[in-house]
């Protein structure tokens, strides 16, 4: 079974990070936040792709940033912010020389505490970035600073960091208007399938274990993701598959035959012609691209 390089912010501090930040020196809160100013000239650009073992949130209050979501990639603006979800393949492909702003870490367990499901699904199922009124990008500025203050702080209260976090999730709401929009069946459908594939497609590769995870159809799951990402569920299964084989072309000791059962697939001539179908090179491309990007 391959295994799913996840990362934690310890580790993305030592494997991506040229030197350590003094902005890095408490890793070990399950809620953390992080100046764009003073890390990302320490952040070795572009990042390797990485699988988090937290949400984060990017606000950016001057340059602009790129950062691959999933198959995606986002670009970040002045006033604009940027949700990842745990669990996404991302990585960070530019940031400004003048790039500032905040970078807000949470596990898993912070945003249950947080948010409903259905608020969940309304936080992940709009548009990855968010435009932000500048009176609200201002006050969100000002919470995070607070944020900041009292997780440095010697006598640091986890409970008023979560409440300072929910009310500037609950700004973001409201000036976007996110929780204006009602959400449909076929919204709810396709999260609950992403969080699936995200945990199982190393070992499921069908629709319909999926759909029957889900308890619709595999007609009905089709509708449901098909008119809320614009791809059937089959692409979307493919595309983390092939994501999760970047991760793991990054390990030079393995062949990519050996990656290719490792991740389900019986016929390695079929997983380069999948590979080179989604990301446009071979395997083999992939692989010595990414050399070269190390011995730069």
């Amino acid at each position: 079974m391959a295994i799913i390089k996840r990362i934690t912010p310890t580790e993305f501090s030592g494997q991506y990070m040229t030197e350590l930040s003094g902005d890095f020196k408490a890793l070990g809160s399950a809620l953390q936040i992080h100046d764009i100013a003073q890390t990302s000239g320490f952040i070795k650009v572009p990042t390797p792709l990485h699988r988090p073992e937290f949400n984060f949130i990017v606000h950016i209050t001057k340059g602009n940033a790129k950062q691959q979501v999933d198959s995606g990639i986002a670009s970040i603006k002045q006033d604009e912010i940027l949700f990842v979800r745990q669990g996404s393949i991302t990585s960070l492909k530019e940031v400004s020389p003048d790039a500032a702003g905040k970078i807000i870490l949470f596990e898993e367990q912070i945003l249950n505490q947080l948010l409903s499901k259905q608020e969940l699904i309304k936080l992940f199922s709009v548009n990855t970035v968010i435009l932000l009124s500048e009176e609200s990008s201002i006050w969100l500025t000002g919470l995070f600073e607070l944020l900041r203050i009292e997780l440095q702080g010697s006598n640091m209260d986890l409970s008023i960091c979560c409440s300072l976090l929910q009310a500037g999730l609950q700004k973001i709401f409201n000036s976007s208007g996110i929780f204006n929009k009602g959400i449909n069946r076929s919204t709810e459908i396709t999260f609950n399938f992403k969080e699936l594939v995200y945990k199982n497609h190393l070992k499921y590769k069908t629709v319909l274990f999926y759909a029957d995870g889900l308890s619709v159809s595999e007609n009905y799951l089709s509708r449901c993701v098909r008119d809320t990402t614009g791809v059937s569920p089959k692409e979307w299964i493919n595309k983390i598959s092939i994501l999760q084989s970047q991760l793991l072309l990054q390990d030079l000791t393995k062949s990519i035959s050996e990656i290719a059962y490792e991740l389900g697939y019986g016929d390695p001539s079929y997983f380069g012609r999948l590979f080179k179908n989604i990301t446009g090179v071979t395997p083999s491309e992939y692989r010595n691209r990414f050399m070269h990007d190390l011995s730069e």
